[in-house]
This record gives structure tokens, C-alpha cells and sequence, in this order.
């Protein structure tokens, strides 16, 4: 099997948000480095973003990862990674369990357990009762797809993977791998880097 991988740069995200150091590397770079020993990385962004980011990797030495802008097929080969920048502590070895997990599935998803207690609310606002958490789970990225699927399907698009019968896997999370505000939650990123 053939793997490449992209990092995706949300719409609405300003330079400063993904180029600003979190612990002395950008969300962009560590992003980037996730994946980067997994398989060839590329960058899909908006156009309007396309200096901030080369200019980024540059400085970090990365600039030999292409900048693409969006739409278009930027993975090559049977299978992709997508990862998404504003999962900046994502680590390397869940690119690589994500990335074995495509052997046998057309999608793989890292997951967690959900650990918060889930509420049913009526319309009116009133809580209704708790919701059974043991079947519910945090989905994270960098996300496995076959080729195939992604020119079948947009990638966060699960309700319709799910109704086209694909094959769908799971591997383990990893704590770090949530999603942030990256303009609002920079010191708590801060912290859980320094932490170790």
C-alpha cells in the first residue's frame, strides 16, 4: 500500500493562529511533523493563506513540503492521511497506528472513550437524563481514507460513510490529540507541552 498524507488548514483561520509558536513550534510545523515520517505530506490551504504557510515551513525547515490550495487531489498512492492543524499536539505514533489500520479498512479513525457525562435537553432547555456514554466516543484526527473513498466522499463526512456500507476501523487515541481554538487555548498548549 501506497500512503501520502496532507494537513488541512481550516477557512476562517488567521496566519497568526497556525504560525505562532506553541512551545517554540508553530501548530502548522508540529502538524507537519506528525505525519511526515508516516508518508509525503503536502499542505492544502486557502489561497489567501498560501505565503503564510510556505514562509512558516521555511523557517522551520520544512520547506520542501508543497503548499496546495484548495480543491483539488493532492494525495497520490492507495491511501491518505488527513490531518487537521488545529489538532496541534497530535503525536507521530498515532499517524503511524491510523496508517496501519488502512491494511484492512477504507477508513480508520483514532478514537477515545467519552469520559464527560452526556445530557439529553429538551427543546425548553430541561434536562431529560444522562446519556449512555459506553458506546460514544471522541473521534481525533490525523484519519486514515482509502484513495477512493476521499474522491467519493469529503472526509468529515462519517453520516455518509457510514450509509455507503465502508469498511470503518478505530485505533487507539491519544490523550493530546484534542482539537483547540488556536487563537484562545495557545497557554494551555503551552503548558501540556512544557508538562512533557
Amino acid at each position: 500500500m501506497t500512503l501520502s498524507a496532507i494537513v488541512t488548514v481550516p477557512v476562517g483561520l488567521a496566519p497568526a493562529d497556525f504560525t505562532a509558536p506553541i512551545a517554540g513550534e508553530p501548530a502548522l510545523v508540529r502538524a507537519v511533523r506528525a505525519v511526515r515520517d508516516v508518508a509525503p505530506v503536502t499542505v492544502v490551504v486557502a489561497e489567501g493563506l498560501v505565503v503564510a504557510v510556505t514562509e512558516c515551513l521555511a523557517a522551520h525547515g520544512l520547506s520542501d513540503v508543497p503548499v496546495r490550495t484548495a480543491p483539488g487531489p493532492f494525495a497520490e498512492g492507495d491511501a491518505v492521511l488527513v490531518h487537521d492543524v488545529r489538532y496541534p499536539l497530535a503525536p507521530a505514533d498515532l499517524a503511524a497506528r491510523v496508517a496501519a489500520g488502512l491494511a484492512d479498512r477504507d477508513v480508520v479513525l483514532p478514537v477515545l472513550p467519552m469520559t464527560d457525562s452526556v445530557k439529553s435537553v429538551a427543546a425548553e432547555g430541561i434536562v431529560l437524563g444522562n446519556v449512555d456514554r459506553s458506546e460514544l466516543v471522541t473521534a481525533q484526527y490525523p484519519r486514515g481514507y482509502r484513495s477512493a473513498v476521499l474522491a467519493r466522499f469529503a472526509p468529515d463526512d462519517l453520516a455518509a460513510l457510514i450509509s455507503a456500507g465502508l469498511a470503518i476501523g478505530i485505533v487507539d487515541g491519544d490523550p493530546n490529540a484534542f482539537v483547540v481554538d488556536l487563537a484562545q487555548d495557545r497557554e494551555l498548549l503551552e503548558a501540556i507541552v512544557t508538562a512533557g
